[in-house]
């Protein structure tokens, strides 16, 4: 009886300092569901490009693939609202020195030329649109028509995964789109930027492949066709499925991990940022976009309070990566709480430009001006009613005054009088 007493008294010892060990964990794990305020929300935008504006040399690019990624985070940080007018006005001296008068860049190709070459010139103009700059005019140069001459040469397997890799397509269709009414064929160029899309996702419906399903790549990708998912059944049954997959990589601390296929008990910035980012574009009644915003910020943001993001493998302030991924999240999650379209969508940055433009002008009128037939009441020159000198009012002019009003208080009480009969 002692030795069986004395077992249940160590199987309870037991089970509470198992209990006692897992409260915490799981208090850990707890999601944060508190919605943000817009405010704090664009203010952490701003902050953290913030970071990214003050990391980046705008001066000198290497070759397209750099210039691809400032491009890039030049890009965000606009969107943020954040004042980027000094990184602008040096990455634009770059372009002007750079840039050959048939509106061709002159920039080394890199490793891919296929991939960062026509995504420089789309991140290009979305930024001079997005700044209000006509990019059909920029300092004498037509960009958008040699943007238009070289995505005409693009078939089909060109925008693909074949020949190029699908996280730059989007930025592709954003220009295309709002240029659509100037871009030569732009109808049969949509149509292949659609199929491309669609062939980029796999059969099971887990959304786009590079290199395989992954959370990154749904986030990174859909996010820039929400106009077509309004309007096109097939985009949106992609993109509806594409959901089913990526919601599985939400821990239970808000956090994302990469790959169904790699799973993992702990999140990343990377994975974290472009599920945000999927999720307030698209919605899903099984997430909660303030749970996956106050995971963000909460788990990877650099505890030096200058905007970085970590790099979740290395532990360090990366404004190469994490830091534009968290941005991209933070940027898109803000837009769906302001009631604004898509960040990437320039169509009515590049409508306002063009309406500015057209404008017509009001030539100055030539017909002389019509007399006024209304007496003046404005005292004619030279017969001021105050001296000069002295400042005194006219004593005669009171006299006037006092008579008119006499005789207009008479002629009210006679009328009074014979109106109450």
């Amino acid at each position: 009886m002692k030795q069986l007493k004395r077992k249940v008294f160590a199987f309870l010892v037991a089970a509470c300092l198992i209990c006692m060990n897992i409260v915490p964990v799981l208090a850990d794990t707890t999601a944060d569901a508190t919605a943000p305020a817009v405010a704090d929300v664009r203010q952490e935008a701003q902050l953290t490009a913030s970071y990214l504006m003050n990391s980046i040399d705008f001066s000198t690019y290497a070759d397209t693939s750099v210039f691809y990624g400032v491009s890039r985070d030049l890009f965000l940080s606009i969107r943020s609202g954040y004042d980027c007018s000094s990184q602008l006005a040096t990455y634009l001296e770059f372009v002007k020195n750079n840039i050959n008068e048939d509106g061709f860049l002159n920039i080394d190709n890199g490793y891919n030329a296929k991939n960062y070459y026509i995504s420089g010139y789309t991140y290009l103009i979305m930024i001079l649109s997005a700044s209000g700059i006509d990019a059909t005019d920029f300092n004498g140069i037509n960009i958008v028509r040699a943007f238009d001459k070289k995505i005409n040469t693009f078939t089909v397997d060109d925008l693909s995964n074949n020949s190029m890799n699908i996280y730059h397509l989007g930025s592709v269709y954003s220009v295309v789109n709002a240029y659509k009414d100037t871009i030569s064929n732009s109808d049969k160029v949509l149509a292949n930027i659609k199929e491309a899309l669609l062939a980029a996702c796999t059969a099971d419906g887990n959304g786009i492949d590079n290199w395989g399903n992954s959370i990154d790549n749904n986030g990174f990708v859909f996010p820039f066709f929400a106009s077509l998912y309004d309007t096109d059944a097939d985009v949106k049954k992609a993109i509806d499925s594409a959901a089913d997959y990526s919601k599985q990589g939400i821990l239970a601390d808000g956090t994302s991990f990469y790959s169904l296929n790699y799973p993992s008990s702990t999140g990343n910035t990377n994975s974290s940022g472009m599920n945000l980012a999927f999720f307030a574009q698209y919605g899903n009644s099984d997430v909660n976009t303030a749970v996956l915003y106050n995971a963000l910020v909460n788990t990877f943001k650099s505890n030096s309070g200058n905007g970085a993001y970590l790099n979740t493998y290395t532990g360090l302030e990366d404004f190469k990566s994490a830091t534009p991924d968290a941005l991209q999240g933070i940027i898109t999650y803000l837009y769906s709480l302001e009631g604004k379209a898509n960040p990437f969508d320039i169509t009515a940055d590049v409508k306002a430009i063009a309406d500015a433009k057209n404008a017509p002008v009001e030539e100055p009128s030539t017909e002389p001006a019509t007399p006024s037939t209304e007496p003046s009441t404005e005292p004619a020159a030279g017969n001021n009613t105050a001296s000069p000198a002295t400042g005194d009012v006219n004593v005669y002019m009171y006299l006037l005054l006092a008579a008119a009003c006499a005789a207009t208080f008479a002629g009210v009480t006679v009328y009074n009088k014979k109106s109450a009969r």
